[in-house]
């Protein structure tokens, strides 16, 4: 499958996070982290998207996959459904819990991942994965890519594809094919052309 998933606005890159992550990454780490209450170091600075992209340093730490925000910047935040939105220099968008796990996601336009049909994609072991609303990772694929699930329950993915390395990106190359929300394929990756087809419900 060579032709490229071009003008889909999921694979789209975010362009605006871009230039905030190159921006924390020029202004580098402060020599001393703050600590919170607990001890615990939030070397990271984070962009409060609710209030002009202000950044706000010592903010948020790497956990594995996931982060840690600093509860007291969350405090100041608002949340729908539980979650808000964070950009963290040089990592990028996540969506955080009051709680202050957050998860690192695939950014869209200039924000993150929306949820779609309850599952948003972040990436995990270097392939796609869904998780739910509580940011609990409920699906892990062996896939490059992944569109959102749609609203008959697939989601489009590849094998074996790649960035054109465009702005913004589209992904080419590779096998592409559908699964369901329990990851299993209905149909197979050498469908390609087919499964563009079913997905978005039009001729590509």
């Amino acid at each position: 499958m060579k032709r490229a998933a071009r003008a889909r606005p999921t694979v789209r890159r975010g362009r605006g996070l871009a230039g905030l992550v190159l921006l924390g990454l020029a202004a580098g780490l402060a020599p001393q982290a703050v600590r919170a209450r607990d001890g615990v170091a939030f070397p990271l600075a984070c962009r409060d998207v609710h209030a002009e992209f202000a950044r706000h340093e010592h903010c948020a730490r790497r956990a594995g996959d996931w982060l840690r925000i600093d509860p007291a910047r969350l405090a100041r935040m608002p949340f729908r459904g539980g979650l808000t939105e964070v950009a963290v220099d040089g990592v990028g968008w996540a969506w955080a819990r009051r709680d202050g796990l957050a998860l690192p996601v695939f950014p869209l336009d200039n924000g993150p991942d929306p949820f779609a049909r309850g599952f948003v994609r972040a990436h995990h072991a270097g392939t796609v994965a869904f998780h739910d609303r509580r940011l609990r990772r409920v699906l892990a694929t062996p896939f490059d890519w992944a569109f959102p699930f749609n609203a008959r329950g697939e989601a489009l993915v590849c094998r074996g594809c790649r960035s054109d390395g465009r702005t913004p990106a589209a992904m080419v190359g590779g096998r592409w094919g559908l699964i369901d929300r329990r990851g299993r394929l209905t149909l197979p990756l050498e469908e390609g052309r087919g499964a563009f087809r079913r997905y978005f419900g039009r001729p590509r």
